[in-house]
């Protein structure tokens, strides 16, 4: 097995509930990328046009992505560094970290999700959905958020530990806010009808494969974001992860350096039982509060929308989903639901932008920080220089395409957001198979995972083919299967 020679102890893993609460937290963060991304609209909306049919796939994505997360942050947890030290090993190391760049760079780069929040906040200031006279307003919010997502990447000692603090409060804010609202808007037969979706399964003929993929590419989290996760272990200081350094901020941090190599644990009786214990917390992280919650979440939210806009007859798409949601609840509760319902929109669509703009600055400066020499050596052995260098290159391309998409009406917030989604695809595609060969090529077999783990990993393989193989097929032939 091609790791660094074995030396090191295992940390003791937190025990007890009040330990593992303090110790979780990469989940959270992608659970409100999720929950802004996909579930806020994309989702809801699929639902709305297609019926409860489509749920299944709610499901499915949420439990393979569920594992394919605990199994990237134990490679970290074992040896302290992100996954995509793995993958380097399976090839040339710069190509990996140029591939890394692009499949996840390109799809982010669309600032649907600023688009998408300022188009809240002007709904906000304005009473009514923006319609296209008030182009340059969303624009101006969106250039203003924008830049409020790269001054909030500027702050804190861990910016993991920035987003975390950022992310609960939305996080537990959208939830009381969803399960408000279907308690009050949702009739009990929307229950029945949507849950119905996960022991029927169907899939509309001739459906649009540009909806329904963007809407399940996000779920739970998508886009290859498993190296996210396994970054925010290595920051979190999970188990080996403690030891080979972190992501500091510009303000409030200071130069860390980040190990470029391996730090695995000796395979010894206490580090294997101590393993057993890091594994709850990985559990925990990426099954419950990860997926679980953002099972719970898109259930509740596709509840409300087929509830509220089924039996009116309704199909709104993109933003409108949630703007026909929150007149339908006015007309229940009060002219209050307006407000409540878009903003809580605004800081959950908010929160995805910035979170998504740290980790594809997070992933491209792990993949070149570990594989380059030359690129330690230009940015002074500081991976910060590096990490706001990306980040700064993404804001302006993402303001560029703002300016130009929102600007000159070349597109709207919903073809922005699910534009990046459907390109995100091609990562999904890879990280599973991927996954499974790390785990049997490079996890000594004492770590590896059991048969039904390695199924799921491939029942997620498919899964995604099957979502990637329609769109290209829409895409480059116009023939929907």
């Amino acid at each position: 097995m091609p790791q660094e020679k074995a030396e090191g102890e295992l940390p003791p893993p937190p025990v007890g509930l009040k330990a593992h609460l303090k110790a979780i937290g990469p989940g959270i963060i992608l659970a409100s990328l999720s929950i802004g991304a996909g579930e806020w609209f994309l989702f809801p909306a699929m639902v709305v046009i297609y019926g409860p049919m489509l749920m299944w796939t709610a499901l499915i994505g949420c439990i393979v992505q569920a594992v394919l997360g605990s199994e990237s942050m134990k490679y970290t947890i074992y040896c302290g560094q992100p996954i995509h030290q793995a993958y380097m090993k399976l090839g040339k190391p710069l190509a990996w970290a140029w591939a890394w760049t692009l499949l996840l760079f390109i799809p982010v780069m669309w600032p649907g999700w600023a688009a998408a929040s300022a188009t809240a906040i002007a709904a906000l200031q304005l009473g009514r959905l923006p319609g296209p006279g008030d182009s340059m307003l969303v624009l101006a919010w969106g250039a203003i958020l924008l830049v409020l997502c790269l001054v909030i990447l500027h702050i804190g000692v861990k910016i993991e530990r920035t987003l975390e603090l950022i992310m609960w409060p939305i996080v537990i804010l959208v939830i009381v806010l969803v399960a408000v609202s279907v308690a009050i808007g949702a009739p009990g037969s929307a229950w029945l009808d949507v849950c119905k979706g996960f022991f029927t399964p169907g899939f509309p003929r001739g459906g649009n494969w540009f909806i329904i993929a963007a809407a399940i590419a996000y779920l739970p989290a998508g886009f290859g974001f498993n190296l996210i996760l396994s970054s925010y272990a290595r920051d979190k200081g999970w188990g080996m992860g403690s030891k080979t350094g972190f992501i500091s901020a510009l303000i409030g941090g200071k130069k860390v350096k980040i190990a470029t190599k391996e730090v695995p644990f000796k395979l010894d009786e206490e580090n294997l039982r101590r393993w057993k214990g890091w594994l709850k917390t990985v559990r925990i992280d990426s099954w419950i509060v990860m997926s679980l919650i953002t099972f719970i979440t898109v259930l509740m939210t596709s509840v409300l929308a087929y509830g509220i806009l089924a039996p009116k007859g309704l199909k709104p798409m993109g933003f409108k989903v949630a703007a026909v949601q929150a007149e339908a609840l006015a007309s229940i509760i009060g002219p209050i639901a307006w407000p409540i319902i878009l903003f809580g929109g605004f800081f959950m669509l908010f929160g995805t932008q910035f979170g998504l703009m740290d980790g594809v600055s997070r992933i491209i400066t792990d993949n070149f920080w570990i594989s380059s020499e030359r690129a330690r050596r230009i940015f002074g052995d500081d991976p910060r220089k590096l990490y706001y260098t990306v980040l700064y290159i993404l804001f302006a391309v993402a303001m560029v395409l703002l300016i130009g998409m929102i600007g000159f009406g070349l597109a709207k917030p919903y073809e922005l957001a699910a534009i990046g989604a459907n390109l995100g695809l091609f990562a999904l595609v890879m990280v599973f198979p991927l996954q499974i060969i790390v785990n049997y090529k490079l996890m000594p077999r004492e770590l590896r995972p059991n048969p039904v783990t390695t199924l799921i990993l491939i029942i997620g393989t498919i899964f995604y083919i099957v979502f990637l193989t329609g769109l290209l097929v829409q895409v480059l032939t116009g023939v929907r299967l």
